[in-house]
Protein backbone atom coordinates (compact mmCIF):
# COMPACT_ATOMS: atom_id res chain seq x y z
CA UNK A 1 0.00 0.00 0.00
CA UNK A 2 2.93 2.31 1.00
CA UNK A 3 3.94 2.25 -2.67
CA UNK A 4 1.02 3.61 -4.44
CA UNK A 5 -0.12 7.93 -4.00
CA UNK A 6 -3.16 7.01 -2.13
CA UNK A 7 -2.24 6.92 1.17
CA UNK A 8 0.06 10.07 1.24
CA UNK A 9 -2.60 12.23 -1.21
CA UNK A 10 -5.33 11.33 1.64
CA UNK A 11 -2.86 12.58 4.77
CA UNK A 12 -2.60 15.76 2.80
CA UNK A 13 -6.43 16.26 2.12
CA UNK A 14 -7.17 15.51 5.81
CA UNK A 15 -4.16 17.83 6.77
CA UNK A 16 -6.55 20.80 5.08
CA UNK A 17 -9.51 19.92 6.52
CA UNK A 18 -8.34 19.81 10.08
CA UNK A 19 -6.29 22.99 9.09
CA UNK A 20 -9.76 24.51 8.06
CA UNK A 21 -11.73 23.18 10.86
CA UNK A 22 -9.21 24.09 13.75
CA UNK A 23 -6.56 26.77 12.55
CA UNK A 24 -8.60 28.68 9.72
CA UNK A 25 -11.73 28.96 12.00
CA UNK A 26 -9.39 30.14 15.64
CA UNK A 27 -8.05 33.09 13.00
CA UNK A 28 -11.45 33.69 11.84
CA UNK A 29 -13.10 34.35 14.79
CA UNK A 30 -10.37 35.42 17.29
CA UNK A 31 -8.29 38.03 15.00
CA UNK A 32 -10.38 39.18 12.64
CA UNK A 33 -14.05 38.77 14.18
CA UNK A 34 -15.93 38.57 11.25
CA UNK A 35 -19.59 39.64 11.55
CA UNK A 36 -21.97 38.97 9.17
CA UNK A 37 -24.19 41.90 10.13
CA UNK A 38 -21.00 44.43 9.17
CA UNK A 39 -21.82 45.88 5.60
CA UNK A 40 -19.45 45.35 3.17
CA UNK A 41 -17.70 46.72 -0.02
CA UNK A 42 -20.11 45.29 -2.62
CA UNK A 43 -23.84 46.41 -0.36
CA UNK A 44 -22.16 49.75 0.35
CA UNK A 45 -21.09 50.81 -2.90
CA UNK A 46 -23.04 48.90 -5.37
CA UNK A 47 -22.43 49.82 -8.98
CA UNK A 48 -23.02 46.75 -10.88
CA UNK A 49 -19.84 46.64 -12.57
CA UNK A 50 -17.35 46.00 -10.13
CA UNK A 51 -19.31 46.22 -6.91
CA UNK A 52 -22.51 43.78 -6.87
CA UNK A 53 -23.31 41.06 -3.82
CA UNK A 54 -23.01 37.22 -5.33
CA UNK A 55 -23.76 34.16 -3.60
CA UNK A 56 -20.84 32.50 -1.81
CA UNK A 57 -21.36 29.66 -3.62
CA UNK A 58 -20.84 31.27 -7.02
CA UNK A 59 -17.81 33.57 -5.32
CA UNK A 60 -16.14 30.52 -3.97
CA UNK A 61 -16.57 28.99 -7.57
CA UNK A 62 -15.24 32.19 -9.41
CA UNK A 63 -12.58 32.82 -6.41
CA UNK A 64 -11.03 28.85 -7.22
CA UNK A 65 -11.18 29.33 -10.84
CA UNK A 66 -9.16 32.61 -10.83
CA UNK A 67 -6.61 31.46 -8.26
CA UNK A 68 -5.71 28.23 -9.43
CA UNK A 69 -4.15 28.15 -12.94
CA UNK A 70 -1.46 26.10 -14.32
CA UNK A 71 0.93 26.39 -10.80
CA UNK A 72 -0.37 23.70 -8.91
CA UNK A 73 -0.57 21.52 -12.01
CA UNK A 74 3.15 22.45 -13.55
CA UNK A 75 4.89 23.24 -10.32
CA UNK A 76 4.37 20.32 -8.12
CA UNK A 77 5.32 18.01 -10.98
CA UNK A 78 8.16 19.86 -12.32
CA UNK A 79 9.26 19.69 -8.86
CA UNK A 80 8.63 15.90 -8.45
CA UNK A 81 10.94 15.57 -11.59
CA UNK A 82 13.94 17.93 -9.75
CA UNK A 83 14.28 16.51 -6.29
CA UNK A 84 11.97 13.57 -5.75
CA UNK A 85 8.18 13.49 -4.58
CA UNK A 86 8.99 13.44 -0.75
CA UNK A 87 10.08 17.29 -0.60
CA UNK A 88 7.36 18.47 -3.06
CA UNK A 89 4.65 16.69 -1.24
CA UNK A 90 5.99 17.78 2.47
CA UNK A 91 6.24 21.76 0.96
CA UNK A 92 2.79 21.31 -0.93
CA UNK A 93 1.03 20.06 2.29
CA UNK A 94 2.55 22.61 4.77
CA UNK A 95 2.90 25.32 2.90
CA UNK A 96 -0.98 25.26 2.62
CA UNK A 97 -1.60 25.02 6.13
CA UNK A 98 0.69 27.57 7.80
CA UNK A 99 1.22 29.99 5.34
CA UNK A 100 -1.19 29.41 1.35
CA UNK A 101 -4.81 29.79 3.13
CA UNK A 102 -3.36 32.32 5.39
CA UNK A 103 -2.26 34.95 2.68
CA UNK A 104 -5.84 34.20 0.13
CA UNK A 105 -8.04 34.77 3.60
CA UNK A 106 -6.30 37.62 5.07
CA UNK A 107 -5.76 39.33 2.48
CA UNK A 108 -8.98 39.34 1.47
CA UNK A 109 -9.99 40.47 4.94
CA UNK A 110 -7.69 43.39 4.66
CA UNK A 111 -8.94 44.50 1.59
CA UNK A 112 -13.12 44.18 3.20
CA UNK A 113 -11.64 46.55 5.86
CA UNK A 114 -10.61 49.06 3.34
CA UNK A 115 -13.34 49.49 1.34
CA UNK A 116 -12.70 46.65 -1.40
CA UNK A 117 -9.44 48.27 -1.95
CA UNK A 118 -6.34 46.36 -3.71
CA UNK A 119 -2.77 46.80 -2.58
CA UNK A 120 -1.73 49.58 -4.12
CA UNK A 121 -4.10 51.74 -1.96
CA UNK A 122 -3.93 50.20 0.79
CA UNK A 123 0.19 50.35 0.27
CA UNK A 124 -0.19 54.02 -0.06
CA UNK A 125 -2.40 54.85 2.52
CA UNK A 126 -0.50 52.54 5.19
CA UNK A 127 3.17 53.52 3.95
CA UNK A 128 3.06 56.30 1.48
CA UNK A 129 3.13 57.11 -2.31
CA UNK A 130 6.79 55.91 -3.37
CA UNK A 131 6.13 52.21 -1.50
CA UNK A 132 3.01 52.31 -3.28
CA UNK A 133 4.53 53.14 -6.81
CA UNK A 134 7.79 50.74 -6.06
CA UNK A 135 5.21 47.99 -5.42
CA UNK A 136 3.23 48.86 -8.64
CA UNK A 137 5.99 48.85 -10.53
CA UNK A 138 6.84 45.35 -9.36
CA UNK A 139 3.60 44.08 -10.34
CA UNK A 140 3.58 45.40 -13.61
CA UNK A 141 7.20 43.17 -14.69
CA UNK A 142 5.49 40.18 -12.42
CA UNK A 143 2.36 40.10 -14.83
CA UNK A 144 4.38 40.34 -17.58
CA UNK A 145 6.31 36.91 -16.50
CA UNK A 146 3.21 35.22 -15.36
CA UNK A 147 1.37 35.73 -18.82
CA UNK A 148 4.57 34.64 -21.19
CA UNK A 149 4.76 31.24 -19.15
CA UNK A 150 1.35 30.49 -18.90
CA UNK A 151 0.78 31.17 -22.44
CA UNK A 152 3.58 28.66 -23.70
CA UNK A 153 1.98 25.53 -21.29
CA UNK A 154 -1.28 26.70 -22.82
CA UNK A 155 0.07 26.30 -26.21
CA UNK A 156 1.46 22.86 -25.84
CA UNK A 157 -1.62 21.38 -23.88
CA UNK A 158 -3.46 22.64 -27.39
CA UNK A 159 -1.31 21.20 -29.56
CA UNK A 160 -0.76 17.92 -27.66
CA UNK A 161 -4.09 17.34 -26.73
CA UNK A 162 -6.68 17.79 -30.39
CA UNK A 163 -9.90 18.76 -29.69
CA UNK A 164 -9.03 20.48 -26.24
CA UNK A 165 -9.82 24.25 -27.96
CA UNK A 166 -13.19 22.85 -29.43
CA UNK A 167 -14.19 22.02 -25.92
CA UNK A 168 -12.86 24.75 -24.57
CA UNK A 169 -14.93 27.15 -27.16
CA UNK A 170 -17.98 25.07 -25.16
CA UNK A 171 -17.03 26.71 -22.05
CA UNK A 172 -16.51 30.42 -22.83
CA UNK A 173 -19.41 30.19 -24.73
CA UNK A 174 -21.58 28.39 -21.37
CA UNK A 175 -19.99 31.54 -19.60
CA UNK A 176 -21.43 33.94 -21.56
CA UNK A 177 -24.58 32.22 -21.75
CA UNK A 178 -24.94 31.96 -17.67
CA UNK A 179 -23.39 35.79 -17.54
CA UNK A 180 -26.91 36.93 -19.04
CA UNK A 181 -29.13 34.40 -17.48
CA UNK A 182 -27.81 35.71 -14.10
CA UNK A 183 -27.26 39.14 -14.21
CA UNK A 184 -29.44 40.32 -17.00
CA UNK A 185 -32.61 37.94 -17.00
CA UNK A 186 -32.31 37.74 -13.13
CA UNK A 187 -32.46 33.74 -13.93
CA UNK A 188 -32.29 31.36 -10.26
CA UNK A 189 -27.99 31.00 -9.99
CA UNK A 190 -28.48 26.82 -9.71
CA UNK A 191 -31.19 26.46 -13.12
CA UNK A 192 -28.21 28.98 -15.19
CA UNK A 193 -25.52 26.36 -13.51
CA UNK A 194 -27.44 23.52 -14.81
CA UNK A 195 -27.52 25.51 -18.51
CA UNK A 196 -24.21 26.60 -18.59
CA UNK A 197 -22.98 22.53 -17.90
CA UNK A 198 -24.99 21.22 -20.40
CA UNK A 199 -23.65 23.58 -22.68
CA UNK A 200 -19.78 22.66 -21.47
CA UNK A 201 -21.17 19.16 -21.76
CA UNK A 202 -22.35 19.33 -25.26
CA UNK A 203 -19.01 20.48 -26.46
CA UNK A 204 -17.07 17.33 -24.54
CA UNK A 205 -18.92 14.92 -26.05
CA UNK A 206 -19.24 16.72 -29.16
CA UNK A 207 -15.32 16.27 -29.30
CA UNK A 208 -15.52 12.42 -27.76
CA UNK A 209 -18.35 11.08 -29.71
CA UNK A 210 -18.59 12.17 -32.68
CA UNK A 211 -15.29 10.58 -34.81
CA UNK A 212 -17.13 10.24 -37.95
CA UNK A 213 -17.41 13.98 -39.31
CA UNK A 214 -13.58 14.49 -38.64
CA UNK A 215 -10.77 13.37 -39.83
CA UNK A 216 -9.56 10.34 -37.15
CA UNK A 217 -7.28 12.12 -34.05
CA UNK A 218 -8.15 15.77 -35.33
CA UNK A 219 -11.62 17.61 -34.89
CA UNK A 220 -13.63 19.28 -37.50
CA UNK A 221 -14.04 22.60 -35.47
CA UNK A 222 -10.30 22.64 -33.92
CA UNK A 223 -8.38 25.38 -35.85
CA UNK A 224 -5.61 22.61 -35.86
CA UNK A 225 -7.33 21.03 -39.17
CA UNK A 226 -5.89 24.77 -41.02
CA UNK A 227 -2.33 23.53 -40.57
CA UNK A 228 -3.46 19.45 -41.31
CA UNK A 229 -5.11 20.89 -44.77
CA UNK A 230 -2.37 22.67 -45.92
CA UNK A 231 0.30 19.92 -45.08
CA UNK A 232 1.93 21.83 -41.59
CA UNK A 233 1.93 19.39 -39.08
CA UNK A 234 0.41 21.21 -35.95
CA UNK A 235 2.56 18.73 -33.76
CA UNK A 236 5.79 20.86 -34.04
CA UNK A 237 4.67 23.01 -30.77
CA UNK A 238 8.54 24.37 -30.28
CA UNK A 239 9.50 27.79 -30.04
CA UNK A 240 9.15 30.57 -33.15
CA UNK A 241 6.56 27.89 -35.20
CA UNK A 242 3.69 29.25 -37.01
CA UNK A 243 1.27 27.63 -34.54
CA UNK A 244 2.77 28.87 -31.40
CA UNK A 245 2.38 32.55 -33.10
CA UNK A 246 -0.80 31.11 -34.37
CA UNK A 247 -2.09 30.53 -30.80
CA UNK A 248 -0.73 33.04 -29.61
CA UNK A 249 -2.77 35.71 -31.43
CA UNK A 250 -6.20 33.43 -30.32
CA UNK A 251 -5.30 33.53 -26.58
CA UNK A 252 -4.41 37.45 -27.22
CA UNK A 253 -8.05 38.08 -28.13
CA UNK A 254 -9.67 36.42 -25.38
CA UNK A 255 -7.23 37.89 -23.18
CA UNK A 256 -8.00 41.76 -24.40
CA UNK A 257 -11.58 40.92 -24.69
CA UNK A 258 -11.72 39.77 -20.87
CA UNK A 259 -9.55 42.93 -19.93
CA UNK A 260 -11.81 45.36 -21.57
CA UNK A 261 -15.20 44.42 -21.18
CA UNK A 262 -17.34 44.90 -17.60
CA UNK A 263 -17.17 41.62 -15.27
CA UNK A 264 -20.59 40.70 -15.17
CA UNK A 265 -20.73 39.90 -18.84
CA UNK A 266 -17.86 38.17 -20.04
CA UNK A 267 -14.91 37.34 -17.26
CA UNK A 268 -16.87 36.66 -14.06
CA UNK A 269 -19.39 34.21 -15.45
CA UNK A 270 -17.02 32.32 -17.55
CA UNK A 271 -14.27 32.13 -14.58
CA UNK A 272 -17.21 30.50 -12.34
CA UNK A 273 -18.38 28.11 -15.94
CA UNK A 274 -14.34 27.28 -16.12
CA UNK A 275 -15.09 25.74 -12.40
CA UNK A 276 -17.33 23.43 -13.21
CA UNK A 277 -15.51 21.15 -15.64
CA UNK A 278 -12.84 21.29 -13.48
CA UNK A 279 -13.78 20.82 -9.89
CA UNK A 280 -15.16 17.65 -11.67
CA UNK A 281 -11.95 16.86 -13.28
CA UNK A 282 -10.40 17.13 -9.95
CA UNK A 283 -12.50 15.30 -7.42
CA UNK A 284 -11.96 12.02 -9.91
CA UNK A 285 -8.28 12.10 -10.54
CA UNK A 286 -8.20 12.57 -6.32
CA UNK A 287 -10.22 9.40 -5.86
CA UNK A 288 -8.50 7.61 -8.56
CA UNK A 289 -5.08 8.48 -6.68
CA UNK A 290 -6.76 7.07 -3.55
CA UNK A 291 -7.87 4.32 -4.47
CA UNK A 292 -4.38 3.35 -6.00
CA UNK A 293 -4.15 0.22 -3.53
CA UNK A 294 -7.21 -1.45 -5.29
CA UNK A 295 -6.15 -0.30 -8.63
CA UNK A 296 -2.92 -1.41 -8.59
CA UNK A 297 -1.00 1.95 -9.76
CA UNK A 298 2.33 2.06 -7.78
CA UNK A 299 4.96 5.16 -7.21
CA UNK A 300 7.37 5.05 -10.65
CA UNK A 301 9.19 8.39 -9.42
CA UNK A 302 12.00 8.83 -6.71
CA UNK A 303 11.19 9.83 -3.38
CA UNK A 304 14.34 12.14 -3.18
CA UNK A 305 16.63 12.56 -5.83
CA UNK A 306 19.74 15.13 -6.27
CA UNK A 307 19.60 18.42 -3.29
CA UNK A 308 21.56 20.18 -6.01
CA UNK A 309 20.84 20.36 -9.49
CA UNK A 310 23.70 22.39 -11.77
CA UNK A 311 22.69 25.06 -14.18
CA UNK A 312 24.49 24.35 -17.16
CA UNK A 313 23.31 20.81 -16.97
CA UNK A 314 19.80 21.69 -16.28
CA UNK A 315 19.51 25.37 -16.74
CA UNK A 316 15.43 25.20 -14.68
CA UNK A 317 17.31 23.19 -11.66
CA UNK A 318 19.31 25.05 -8.54
CA UNK A 319 19.52 24.40 -5.17
CA UNK A 320 17.00 22.07 -3.25
CA UNK A 321 16.97 25.98 -1.19
CA UNK A 322 15.06 28.39 -2.24
CA UNK A 323 14.43 26.49 -5.79
CA UNK A 324 11.97 23.87 -4.38
CA UNK A 325 9.57 26.74 -3.07
CA UNK A 326 9.41 28.71 -6.28
CA UNK A 327 9.46 25.66 -8.60
CA UNK A 328 5.87 24.68 -6.38
CA UNK A 329 4.20 28.29 -7.05
CA UNK A 330 0.49 28.13 -6.43
CA UNK A 331 -0.07 24.60 -4.92
CA UNK A 332 1.41 25.78 -1.56
CA UNK A 333 1.37 29.97 -1.72
CA UNK A 334 1.10 31.72 -4.28
CA UNK A 335 1.12 36.06 -4.70
CA UNK A 336 -1.50 36.07 -7.56
CA UNK A 337 -3.98 34.78 -4.92
CA UNK A 338 -3.00 38.35 -3.05
CA UNK A 339 -4.02 40.35 -6.02
CA UNK A 340 -7.69 38.58 -6.68
CA UNK A 341 -8.46 38.64 -2.86
CA UNK A 342 -7.62 42.69 -2.74
CA UNK A 343 -9.14 44.25 -4.81
CA UNK A 344 -11.84 41.63 -7.40
CA UNK A 345 -12.92 39.49 -4.94
CA UNK A 346 -14.09 41.85 -1.87
CA UNK A 347 -16.06 43.80 -4.38
CA UNK A 348 -18.40 40.42 -4.43
CA UNK A 349 -18.33 39.39 -1.44
CA UNK A 350 -21.89 39.77 0.29
CA UNK A 351 -21.21 38.99 4.21
CA UNK A 352 -17.83 39.69 5.96
CA UNK A 353 -18.04 35.89 7.26
CA UNK A 354 -18.21 34.34 3.70
CA UNK A 355 -14.46 35.31 3.84
CA UNK A 356 -13.33 32.14 5.18
CA UNK A 357 -14.62 29.28 3.05
CA UNK A 358 -14.70 31.96 -0.60
CA UNK A 359 -10.94 32.80 0.18
CA UNK A 360 -9.23 30.01 2.65
CA UNK A 361 -11.15 27.65 1.59
CA UNK A 362 -10.47 28.24 -2.54
CA UNK A 363 -6.89 27.97 -1.56
CA UNK A 364 -7.19 24.86 0.31
CA UNK A 365 -8.58 23.08 -2.67
CA UNK A 366 -6.51 24.64 -4.90
CA UNK A 367 -3.76 22.86 -2.08
CA UNK A 368 -5.74 19.51 -3.64
CA UNK A 369 -4.94 20.24 -7.26
CA UNK A 370 -1.15 20.54 -6.41
CA UNK A 371 -1.65 17.11 -4.42
CA UNK A 372 -3.24 15.56 -8.05
CA UNK A 373 -0.57 17.09 -9.48
CA UNK A 374 1.99 15.04 -7.53
CA UNK A 375 -0.21 11.72 -7.49
CA UNK A 376 -0.64 11.85 -11.79
CA UNK A 377 3.31 12.09 -12.12
CA UNK A 378 3.79 9.81 -9.74
CA UNK A 379 2.43 6.74 -11.46
CA UNK A 380 4.50 7.26 -14.64
CA UNK A 381 7.81 6.54 -15.11
CA UNK A 382 8.98 8.25 -18.07
CA UNK A 383 6.42 11.82 -18.03
CA UNK A 384 6.76 14.06 -20.77
CA UNK A 385 7.32 17.65 -20.37
CA UNK A 386 5.11 20.22 -18.64
CA UNK A 387 1.68 20.18 -18.27
CA UNK A 388 0.95 17.10 -20.49
CA UNK A 389 2.37 14.90 -17.90
CA UNK A 390 -0.88 15.96 -16.25
CA UNK A 391 -3.04 14.92 -18.85
CA UNK A 392 -1.07 11.87 -19.51
CA UNK A 393 -0.81 10.23 -15.07
CA UNK A 394 -4.66 12.11 -14.66
CA UNK A 395 -5.41 10.08 -17.56
CA UNK A 396 -3.64 6.56 -16.46
CA UNK A 397 -5.18 7.05 -12.67
CA UNK A 398 -8.91 7.71 -13.97
CA UNK A 399 -9.15 5.21 -16.83
CA UNK A 400 -7.55 2.56 -14.65
CA UNK A 401 -10.47 3.56 -11.65
CA UNK A 402 -13.61 3.57 -14.41
CA UNK A 403 -12.31 1.37 -16.83
CA UNK A 404 -13.09 3.74 -19.54
CA UNK A 405 -11.87 4.63 -22.97
CA UNK A 406 -8.75 6.85 -22.90
CA UNK A 407 -10.40 9.15 -24.97
CA UNK A 408 -12.75 10.46 -22.75
CA UNK A 409 -10.04 11.06 -19.66
CA UNK A 410 -7.72 12.39 -22.73
CA UNK A 411 -9.91 15.33 -23.24
CA UNK A 412 -11.68 15.77 -20.02
CA UNK A 413 -7.88 16.37 -18.59
CA UNK A 414 -6.93 18.53 -21.63
CA UNK A 415 -10.32 20.82 -20.92
CA UNK A 416 -8.93 21.09 -17.03
CA UNK A 417 -5.35 22.26 -17.84
CA UNK A 418 -6.11 24.25 -20.64
CA UNK A 419 -9.28 25.93 -18.71
CA UNK A 420 -6.98 26.19 -15.56
CA UNK A 421 -4.45 28.46 -17.35
CA UNK A 422 -6.83 30.04 -19.63
CA UNK A 423 -9.00 31.54 -17.67
CA UNK A 424 -6.82 33.00 -14.77
CA UNK A 425 -4.55 34.44 -17.78
CA UNK A 426 -7.58 36.82 -18.88
CA UNK A 427 -7.61 37.76 -14.99
CA UNK A 428 -3.62 38.90 -15.38
CA UNK A 429 -4.42 40.94 -18.29
CA UNK A 430 -7.18 43.03 -16.68
CA UNK A 431 -5.04 43.05 -13.58
CA UNK A 432 -2.40 44.41 -15.51
CA UNK A 433 -4.62 47.14 -17.17
CA UNK A 434 -5.96 47.92 -13.56
CA UNK A 435 -2.29 48.95 -12.26
CA UNK A 436 -1.49 50.61 -15.40
CA UNK A 437 -4.38 52.53 -14.88
CA UNK A 438 -3.48 53.67 -11.07
CA UNK A 439 -0.02 54.35 -12.11
CA UNK A 440 -0.29 56.19 -15.74
CA UNK A 441 -3.44 57.92 -14.69
CA UNK A 442 -2.73 61.03 -17.04
CA UNK A 443 -0.67 59.27 -20.21
CA UNK A 444 -1.70 56.58 -22.39
CA UNK A 445 -0.08 54.11 -21.07
CA UNK A 446 -3.02 54.00 -18.66
CA UNK A 447 -5.63 53.87 -21.01
CA UNK A 448 -8.10 50.89 -20.99
CA UNK A 449 -7.78 49.96 -24.64
CA UNK A 450 -3.95 50.63 -25.05
CA UNK A 451 -2.25 48.76 -21.54
CA UNK A 452 -3.53 45.50 -22.31
CA UNK A 453 -1.67 45.19 -25.95
CA UNK A 454 1.24 46.55 -24.17
CA UNK A 455 1.55 43.18 -22.13
CA UNK A 456 0.18 40.89 -24.91
CA UNK A 457 3.12 41.74 -26.81
CA UNK A 458 5.94 41.42 -24.45
CA UNK A 459 4.57 38.12 -23.16
CA UNK A 460 3.68 36.88 -26.82
CA UNK A 461 7.40 37.47 -27.41
CA UNK A 462 8.73 35.52 -24.70
CA UNK A 463 6.53 32.97 -25.25
CA UNK A 464 7.25 33.21 -28.53
CA UNK A 465 11.13 32.26 -28.05
CA UNK A 466 10.57 29.79 -25.73
CA UNK A 467 12.17 31.89 -22.44
CA UNK A 468 9.10 29.88 -20.31
CA UNK A 469 11.64 27.69 -19.83
CA UNK A 470 13.47 29.28 -16.64
CA UNK A 471 10.64 31.95 -16.62
CA UNK A 472 8.57 29.25 -15.13
CA UNK A 473 11.73 29.84 -12.01
CA UNK A 474 11.34 33.32 -12.60
CA UNK A 475 7.49 33.45 -12.02
CA UNK A 476 7.65 31.19 -9.34
CA UNK A 477 10.21 33.48 -7.46
CA UNK A 478 8.38 36.72 -8.22
CA UNK A 479 4.99 35.18 -7.35
CA UNK A 480 6.13 33.84 -4.24
CA UNK A 481 8.21 37.13 -3.17
CA UNK A 482 4.50 39.12 -3.77
CA UNK A 483 3.24 36.66 -1.34
CA UNK A 484 5.84 37.20 1.15
CA UNK A 485 5.08 41.00 0.32
CA UNK A 486 1.29 40.84 0.47
CA UNK A 487 1.67 38.84 3.52
CA UNK A 488 3.71 42.01 5.82
CA UNK A 489 1.32 44.12 4.36
CA UNK A 490 -1.40 42.32 5.95
CA UNK A 491 0.66 42.43 9.68
CA UNK A 492 1.20 45.92 8.79
CA UNK A 493 -2.46 46.78 9.05
CA UNK A 494 -3.04 44.42 11.51
CA UNK A 495 -0.45 46.44 13.54
CA UNK A 496 -2.45 49.52 12.84
CA UNK A 497 -5.51 48.57 14.42
CA UNK A 498 -3.80 46.66 17.40
CA UNK A 499 -4.08 43.48 16.14
CA UNK A 500 -1.79 39.93 16.45
CA UNK A 501 0.61 40.13 13.44
CA UNK A 502 2.56 37.07 13.97
CA UNK A 503 0.52 34.30 12.15
CA UNK A 504 1.52 36.47 8.80
CA UNK A 505 4.52 38.05 9.70
CA UNK A 506 6.39 35.24 10.04
CA UNK A 507 5.46 33.55 6.94
CA UNK A 508 5.87 36.88 5.17
CA UNK A 509 9.67 36.85 6.32
CA UNK A 510 10.05 33.56 5.03
CA UNK A 511 8.86 33.64 1.85
CA UNK A 512 10.66 37.67 1.20
CA UNK A 513 13.92 35.48 2.19
CA UNK A 514 13.43 32.68 0.23
CA UNK A 515 11.99 34.60 -2.89
CA UNK A 516 15.01 36.89 -3.09
CA UNK A 517 17.37 34.35 -2.90
CA UNK A 518 15.55 32.41 -5.67
CA UNK A 519 15.41 35.76 -8.26
CA UNK A 520 19.35 36.15 -7.45
CA UNK A 521 19.92 32.70 -8.45
CA UNK A 522 17.69 33.07 -11.75
CA UNK A 523 19.66 36.14 -12.62
CA UNK A 524 22.73 35.08 -12.48
CA UNK A 525 21.59 32.05 -14.66
CA UNK A 526 19.72 33.94 -17.16
CA UNK A 527 23.05 36.11 -17.35
CA UNK A 528 25.29 33.15 -17.70
CA UNK A 529 22.97 31.85 -21.19
CA UNK A 530 22.95 35.16 -22.70
CA UNK A 531 26.75 35.65 -22.04
CA UNK A 532 27.54 32.28 -23.20
CA UNK A 533 24.88 32.93 -26.18
CA UNK A 534 23.49 29.52 -25.35
CA UNK A 535 19.84 28.81 -25.99
CA UNK A 536 18.19 27.21 -22.96
CA UNK A 537 16.22 24.24 -23.19
CA UNK A 538 13.20 24.48 -25.71
CA UNK A 539 14.90 27.94 -26.75
CA UNK A 540 16.94 25.81 -29.36
CA UNK A 541 14.33 25.56 -31.18
CA UNK A 542 14.11 29.01 -31.92
CA UNK A 543 17.45 29.56 -32.56
CA UNK A 544 17.46 27.16 -35.24
CA UNK A 545 14.98 28.88 -37.22
CA UNK A 546 16.46 32.17 -36.48
CA UNK A 547 19.85 32.11 -35.27
CA UNK A 548 20.97 32.57 -31.40
CA UNK A 549 20.71 36.57 -31.31
CA UNK A 550 16.86 35.79 -30.91
CA UNK A 551 17.48 34.08 -27.97
CA UNK A 552 19.93 36.04 -26.70
CA UNK A 553 17.81 39.00 -26.61
CA UNK A 554 15.46 37.38 -25.00
CA UNK A 555 17.49 36.41 -22.28
CA UNK A 556 19.05 39.39 -21.94
CA UNK A 557 15.63 40.84 -21.69
CA UNK A 558 15.15 38.19 -18.73
CA UNK A 559 18.20 38.95 -17.18
CA UNK A 560 17.27 42.40 -16.96
CA UNK A 561 13.79 41.75 -15.77
CA UNK A 562 15.37 39.00 -12.68
CA UNK A 563 17.99 42.22 -11.68
CA UNK A 564 15.35 45.01 -11.32
CA UNK A 565 12.56 42.60 -9.89
CA UNK A 566 15.11 41.58 -7.29
CA UNK A 567 16.02 45.38 -6.59
CA UNK A 568 12.44 46.27 -6.37
CA UNK A 569 11.47 43.65 -4.26
CA UNK A 570 14.40 44.13 -1.97
CA UNK A 571 13.34 48.08 -1.77
CA UNK A 572 9.50 47.17 -1.12
CA UNK A 573 10.41 44.50 1.66
CA UNK A 574 12.59 47.03 3.44
CA UNK A 575 9.48 49.60 3.51
CA UNK A 576 7.11 46.57 4.54
CA UNK A 577 9.32 45.63 7.67
CA UNK A 578 10.25 48.93 8.62
CA UNK A 579 6.93 50.54 8.54
CA UNK A 580 5.79 46.63 10.71
CA UNK A 581 8.36 47.81 12.95
CA UNK A 582 7.22 51.85 13.40
CA UNK A 583 2.96 50.40 13.28
CA UNK A 584 4.20 48.09 16.02
CA UNK A 585 5.83 50.79 17.98
CA UNK A 586 2.87 53.56 17.51
CA UNK A 587 5.08 55.96 15.07
CA UNK A 588 3.03 56.46 12.20
CA UNK A 589 4.02 60.30 11.02
CA UNK A 590 7.02 59.68 8.68
CA UNK A 591 4.12 58.18 6.33
CA UNK A 592 1.92 60.61 6.07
Amino acid sequence: MLNTPGPYILIGLVAYFLTYLFYARWVDKKIWETDPNRPTPARLYFDGVEYFPVSKYVLFGYQFKSVAALGPIVGPLTAVLFFGWVPALLWVILGNMFIGWVQDYSAMMMSLRNEGRSMGPITYKLLGDRARKILLIYLIFYLIIITAVFEWVIIDVLNRVPGTFTAVLFVLLGGVVFGALVFRMRMDVLIATVVALGIVLVGYFLVTLVPAVRAPGTNFLDPQDFFKAHNFNPSLTYPGTNTVLFWLLVLSVLYYIAAVTPMPRFLLPTVYVGYLPSIIALVLVLIAAIFTPLTGLTIQQTPMKALYVDPLQNAQGGPLWPILFVTIACGAISGWHSLVSSGLTPKQLEYETDALPVGGGAMMTEGAVALSSIAAVMVLSQPPAGAAAYVQGATLLTTKLLQVPDVYMNILYGIFVTVMGLITSMLFVRVFRLIMAELFEESPLGNKFISPILILIIAGFLAFVGSWTNLWIFFGGTNQLLAGLALLLVAIFLASVKKPTAYVFIPGIFMAITTLAALAWETYVYGLYAAMNKPIGVQAAAAALYGNWIVSVSNYISAAFGALLLILGAITTYYLITGWIKYRRGDTKVFK
